[in-house]
């Protein structure tokens, strides 16, 4: 799926029809994530509220307990297109799965916006997610750019946590990975364990792939719960100097190994951003506004250095954020 390049824009043409004023009380919009035992999901209804608020509306959560809850989150979009919500933002847990569930809210006449992760099907209304395949590739050279700082050049074995084969992002996302990896030929890609969203067995793979590769130099986690199990190990085995970790997203406890040391950097996405650009352009979809096709809501790499920068802190505090309600047209929208 290709991104517009751009900084995030929601349509200058929001602003002429959409204002507190002209919300009814009444009007609730469904926001569906992957998995709501997650912070980065947490922070996704966050931004949504904030949005929800501005609007002067109301929103609903809603989502699966794990994100390899596929079934479930399909029966939450079915019951939805029952009900008939204004429209719904959904972060879809399967590209393919629940493509149909989109096209038949769609054909219901709700527009759906979906944020995080894109879905096999053009019928929605708008895109709002992180160029994961670009994140992907800056994580990969992170972890190059730390092994070579380790050890005098970026060569050695590398492995990485999957988090959940079937989402797009996340596909993407270690796709980018595997890409910026194969720009430094001395680096080799020896294992890659699948860890089904579950932290603690992202910890028990990590322990297994540092047991079974002795000599193994860094290891790519692609999501928060990948982070949060593969820093636990590091921590646990005291690996942390001499191999290299380098994850996706900022919990708590990803953000705490990143100021020890344990992890090297964290690739920092913008949730709250997701949710609340997901609501406001809910709402302007169902007031008939042309919408942005693809909105980036970009990352920032962060490292030991500059973890209490603004730019960083900034994410790691989103609820203190105050976001202008929208933002100018993109020049350069395409699908």
């Amino acid at each position: 799926m290709t991104f517009a390049k751009h900084t995030l824009a929601i349509a200058a043409a929001v602003a002429s029809c959409l204002t507190p004023a002209m919300a009814q009380d009444n009007t609730t919009i469904p926001v569906v994530i992957k998995a709501t035992t997650a912070s980065y999901w947490q922070a996704v209804f966050d931004g949504a509220q904030q949005a929800a608020e501005k609007l002067g509306i109301q929103i609903e959560e809603l989502g699966p307990a794990n994100e390899t809850q596929v079934a479930e989150q399909i029966s939450i979009m079915e019951n939805l297109t029952s009900r008939q919500p204004p429209a719904i933002v959904l972060a879809p847990v399967s590209t393919d799965a629940l493509a149909g569930p989109v096209e038949s809210a769609t054909e219901a006449g709700i527009p759906v916006v979906i944020i995080d992760s894109g879905v096999a099907t053009d019928r929605y209304a708008s895109l709002i997610a992180t160029d994961n395949f670009a994140a992907g590739q800056r994580a990969g050279h992170a972890l190059a750019g730390c092994i070579e700082e380790a050890q005098g050049e970026a060569a050695g074995q590398v492995a990485y946590l999957r988090a959940n084969p079937n989402g797009e992002s996340l596909v993407s996302r270690d796709e980018g990975f595997l890409d910026a990896i194969s720009n430094y030929p001395d680096i080799e890609v020896v294992d890659n364990r699948v860890a089904n969203n579950d932290t603690a067995k992202a910890m028990n793979d990590t322990l297994d792939l540092l047991n079974r590769h002795p000599d193994l130099r860094g290891i790519f986690a692609d999501n928060q719960l990948m982070g949060d199990g593969a820093g636990t190990a590091f921590a646990e085995q005291g690996v942390g100097d001499s191999v290299c970790l380098v994850a996706f997203d900022s919990s708590e406890l990803e953000v705490d190994f990143l100021r020890q040391g344990i992890i090297d950097s964290l690739i920092v996405q913008d949730p709250y951003m997701m949710g609340y650009a997901g609501v406001w352009n809910a709402y302007a979809a169902q007031q008939g506004v042309a919408l942005p096709r693809n909105v980036d809501t970009g990352v920032h790499v962060a490292d030991t250095e500059s973890v209490d920068q603004p730019e960083f802190t900034g994410l790691l505090n989103p609820s203190q954020r105050e976001l202008s309600p929208y933002l100018g047209m993109p020049t350069d929208s395409q699908e």
